[in-house]
C-alpha cells in the first residue's frame, strides 16, 4: 500500500503536475509501473503491487491505526494528457533532517528531461518549504540516465560503493548528495 502522508502538496512545472496518486490513476500506472525494464537497475523486480497497481490502494489491515508517514510520494502527471507517467519520492526521512530520493518513469519517456524537471521542482520544494537539510540519491553506475538526472538536478557525486547492496541486488552504485547550503551557494 502507498504510504499516506499528512500533507502532499501539488507541485507544478512547465509540463508536469506532481500530485498525490489516487485509485483513479490505476489504469495509467498499469501501463508502465510493472514493466521489467523499469526495474533493470532498481535492485529488485517489480512487486506484486507494482504489477497490479490496484493493490497499492488496498489496506490489507484496515484495523491497524497508523501514523502518517513523513515521506512524500508524488505521481508525475503530464499537463497535456493528464496521464500519470511516473512517480517521484522523498522517503526514509530521518529526524526531519535527511531524506532519500527515488523516481520511476514510463520507459517510452526516458531521456526526455521529465525526471530532471520533476526532481528540480521537488528539490526546490524540499529546501524552501521543509526543514530537511540533506537529500541523497543512489544510482547503479550502469544506469547512465538516472545518474544524469541527479547530476542535472544539482546533486554532487559523493562516491561509489563497490559491490554494495542496493535493495536486494549487489552492484556498484553511486551516492549523490545535496545539502541546503548547495542551494544557497548556487543563487
Amino acid at each position: 500500500m502507498l504510504k499516506k502522508c499528512k500533507y502532499i502538496p501539488i507541485l507544478e512545472t512547465d509540463r508536469l503536475v506532481l500530485r498525490e496518486l489516487t485509485e483513479a490513476d490505476v489504469e495509467d500506472l498499469r501501463k508502465w509501473l510493472g514493466l521489467d525494464e523499469v526495474y533493470t537497475y532498481w535492485g529488485r523486480a517489480a512487486s506484486k503491487g507494482e504489477k497490479n497497481p490496484e493493490l497499492l490502494f488496498i489496506d490489507a489491515r484496515p484495523h491497524v491505526k497508523r501514523k502518517p508517514a513523513p515521506d512524500f510520494i508524488w505521481g508525475i502527471e503530464r499537463k497535456d494528457t493528464h496521464e500519470v507517467i511516473g512517480m517521484i519520492e522523498v522517503f526514509d526521512i530521518e529526524n526531519d533532517r535527511y531524506g532519500m530520493v527515488g523516481y520511476r518513469i514510463a520507459p517510452w519517456l526516458w531521456n526526455t528531461g521529465i525526471c530532471t524537471e520533476a526532481m528540480k521542482r521537488v528539490v526546490e520544494f524540499i529546501f524552501s518549504e521543509t526543514v530537511l537539510d540533506r537529500l541523497e540519491g543512489r544510482a547503479d553506475v550502469r544506469n547512465i540516465g538516472s545518474n544524469r538526472v541527479l547530476q542535472k538536478s544539482g546533486f554532487q557525486l559523493e562516491g561509489t560503493i563497490r559491490h554494495g547492496k542496493m535493495a536486494s541486488q549487489y552492484c556498484d552504485y553511486n551516492i549523490w548528495g545535496m545539502i541546503r547550503d548547495d542551494i544557497s551557494a548556487n543563487k
